[in-house]
């Protein structure tokens, strides 16, 4: 009986270990999804993209049309 008792809390003790190694491991990811999160909101920010200016007409003359 001892020895259950004793494989149990050993168990048990394992078990803890786990858990709290986890949920170390997850607030660590957390705080760095936070900074990365801070990050993107402190970066400036475009309010228009650019124009393309590609002319439609360079493009053609890149192909020749194929004859039989």
């Amino acid at each position: 009986m001892s020895a259950q008792i004793a494989q149990l809390t050993s168990a048990l003790a394992e078990s803890e270990r786990r858990r709290v190694a986890e949920q170390q491991s997850m607030s660590a990811t957390v705080q760095q999804i936070k900074e990365q999160v801070l990050n993107l909101a402190r970066r400036p920010t475009t309010s228009v993209a650019p124009k393309d200016t590609n002319d439609d007409s360079e493009e053609e003359e890149d192909f020749v049309d194929c004859t039989p």
